[in-house]
């Protein structure tokens, strides 16, 4: 009994902290970037929801309140036009699809001199791309404290996946678990097992297109 309201009570923290995010989960996941910063990401795998999660561990969500509950989520994650799938799973975790992000009715873009894009979104973000005056283009993916990510392995949560940097550009550094060769390309691979696995980080420093000027992007 006291074990279960010591591991009732960790989970809670837990999901108290993580409580503005998705994690991401079984997923496979890859951003083509040329060296001048024309980008696209595609993304299919789970996304669990956590303030949902929390309730469920805290017993909040009624049984006739469950569907709404998760058909709220999957109406926020729509929102998004990037989101071509939304499924929902059960227990705050959706099945998605994503192609994007979506401007001008395309799937991805070009970055701006100095431009920060976040998905899923600002406020709610699991994957970073920030262009600098400088010409750098930092890519990183939302890591957890090591006591967080402790945590969810002790709670059997799962965050696993593949995620793929798919690039000419010139990386001057990464925490890739491989780097192939694939003709003009390279391809960097993440192999996320546990949620203390590394997440992914790169630094580009991208080529300036003598045929475009970056004021011409937005």
């Amino acid at each position: 009994m006291m074990r279960a309201l010591i591991r009732g009570a960790t989970l809670a923290v837990l999901l108290l902290v993580l409580n503005s995010c998705y994690v991401p989960d079984k997923f496979k996941a890859e951003l083509r970037m040329s060296r001048y910063g024309d980008y696209a990401l595609s993304f299919e795998g789970d996304l669990l929801y956590v303030p949902l999660l929390h309730d469920y561990a805290e017993n909040k969500v009624p049984k006739e309140e469950d569907a709404a509950r998760q058909e709220n989520v999957r109406q926020d994650l729509v929102r998004d036009t990037a989101f071509t799938d939304v499924r929902v799973m059960g227990h705050g975790r959706f099945h998605v699809k994503y192609l994007g992000p979506v401007r001008r009715g395309k799937a991805g873009g070009r970055l701006g001199q100095d431009e920060l894009v976040s998905i899923i979104r600002r406020d709610v973000h699991i994957l970073r791309i920030k262009s600098n005056p400088d010409n750098q283009v930092v890519i990183l993916a939302d890591s957890l404290r090591p006591t967080d990510a402790q945590a969810m392995q002790q709670q059997g949560m799962t965050m696993q996946g593949e995620f793929r940097l798919t690039t000419d550009g010139n990386i001057i550094k990464h925490n890739a678990t491989e780097v192939r060769d694939m003709g003009p390309y390279k391809v960097y691979v993440w192999k996320i097992e546990n949620p203390l696995s590394p997440m992914p980080h790169a630094i580009m420093i991208r080529d300036i297109d003598p045929e475009r000027s970056l004021r011409d992007t937005q």
